[in-house]
């Protein structure tokens, strides 16, 4: 399953029409009346049969949209229904993975979303009701008002939103590291373990969008080991380090592997589509999620199902070149813990989006609870090493033998500049956003680059209701 709507009213062609805005993430709709007044649906993917994520019997009624680890077992809703009559509200305390839910327990509805936010959840206010879904857009065009559901929370009608976990308690439930070499190992044999908990409740082949970075190359190889073979996507233009470096990558560990290379037309040509399913006209948002919707269209053409991603180790090991000019060790990790806690708004909610938008199910394996709690235990001093603070240096420690030297030891590079398409759509604006035209965004909604103006007047067209800005991230 790929998409959830939940109303506390009664409106069912309001849900069918809700859902069939997010045909993309699923095609098989299902809507549920629950005791108390809720209407629960859902539409499953490809990549998990529809009763592992939605249940409905005398005992409750589950909808959820996530890739859960536990409870462990071939239906998660049907435990998590369990798990709510048994424990309350403390059931979400169970629920290790990403996951928007609601689950209703004969007498009861409540809907949650995961503590990282690594599954998106909004919601709007139709009069005195109020309606939930996966994505903005099916929301939107009923609603007035609407909003980001905030992650680590649960809402009930008798107490609304309610905080029961934050990433920052995940973080420091974790013991603070003092033996480097133990460390080194353990970031390894973690990052294995994610994934190997992960193959043991998916039900299809797994692949993996490379983009010839350390992050997605530490993910191939720790996956070797489990499947053998399997297929690599990569994408770029021509003149892109990316390409190649991926190239290296699948050379080395003998993947199946597929490029694709696109330029500045093709770019233009589907960036509609990119911020319609997006949701955001945030620039280095929209930049990165250009070349990662042209990726997922090559994969699910390509039979792709589910993919692994690399997402998360850039904020868990320092892997942006702009932390090195950040003071002490304190303020650093004050931003890494910043940017993970923002990543639902950013990285996250790009990698959501895009492979969906092309039915593609998806997980990111670096926001395991265990790898969290890990990188944060690890002194700043071996994430940003030695006086040139080499980036993530303790993960390219823990790679160094299993990935070639070239790889292992490459400068970190936004995913757009890796594809080599950083600047075009910033020239491409310049060139034909007016003045004129720029000077009324800046006024309106503070709008603050001529490329960000390109961008938010294609959000606006869709993304018109109140609150609808304010989901945005501006970085």
């Amino acid at each position: 399953m790929s998409a959830i709507v939940i109303f506390t009213g009664n409106n069912r062609e309001l849900l069918g029409e809700s859902l069939d805005l997010m045909a993309h993430r699923g095609e098989e709709k299902t809507i549920y009346e629950t005791v108390d007044g809720y209407q629960m649906a859902s539409v499953a993917g490809r990549a998990f049969s529809a009763s592992k994520l939605r249940h409905s019997s005398s005992e409750g009624i589950a909808v959820i949209d996530g890739f859960l680890l536990s409870p462990s077992g071939s239906g998660w809703s049907e435990e998590t229904v369990q798990l709510y009559r048994e424990l309350g509200k403390r059931f979400l305390e169970r629920l290790e993975g990403s996951f928007s839910l609601a689950v209703n327990d004969g007498k009861e509805t409540i809907v949650a979303r995961d503590p990282i936010g690594l599954k998106p959840l909004y919601y709007g206010l139709i009069g005195r009701e109020t309606i939930f879904a996966s994505e903005l857009k099916a929301i939107a065009p009923y609603c007035d008002e609407v909003a980001l559901f905030p992650p680590g929370h649960y809402f009930t009608r008798e107490e609304g939103f309610k905080e029961y976990s934050t990433c920052r308690e995940i973080i420091d439930s974790g013991e603070i590291a003092t033996d480097k070499e133990k460390a080194i190992e353990d970031v390894r044999e973690t990052l294995e373990d994610s994934i190997r908990k992960r193959l043991e409740v998916l039900n299809c082949e797994p692949s993996i969008f490379l983009s010839g970075g350390l992050d997605s190359s530490c993910i191939a190889a720790s996956l070797k080991p489990f499947v053998g073979s399997f297929k690599t996507f990569t994408v770029g233009k021509s003149d892109g380090e990316d390409p190649g470096c991926a190239r290296v990558v699948a050379d080395h560990l003998g993947t199946e592997h597929l490029e694709y290379f696109y330029d500045l037309d093709e770019m233009l040509e589907v960036l509609p589509d990119v911020i319609y399913h997006l949701e955001s006209f945030d620039p280095l948002l929209v930049r990165s999620s250009i070349p990662n919707f042209i990726l997922s269209k090559l994969a699910s053409e390509n039979g792709c199902e589910f993919v692994f991603m690399g997402e998360g180790a850039d904020e868990l090991f320092a892997g942006y070149d702009y932390m090195k000019k950040i003071g002490a060790g304190e303020e650093i990790e004050a931003e890494l813990l910043h940017i993970t806690e923002n990543g639902h708004r950013s990285g996250f909610q790009r990698d959501d989006r895009m492979a969906l938008a092309h039915g593609i199910e998806y997980d990111v394996p670096f926001m395991d609870q265990e790898m969290l709690k890990l990188a944060f235990s690890i002194p700043i001093e071996w994430k940003l090493h030695g006086k040139d603070k080499t980036e993530k240096w303790i993960l390219r420690k823990a790679f160094e033998d299993q990935l070639p030297h070239e790889i292992v030891w490459r400068r970190k590079k936004k995913f757009s500049i890796g594809a080599g398409s950083y600047n075009l759509m910033e020239k491409y604006a310049q060139e034909t956003v007016s003045q004129e035209q720029f000077e009324r965004d800046r006024e309106k909604a503070g709008i603050r680059t001529k490329e960000e103006s390109l961008y938010f007047n294609i959000f606006k067209e869709v993304y018109h209701c109140e609150g609808a800005i304010e989901t945005v991230y501006r970085n």
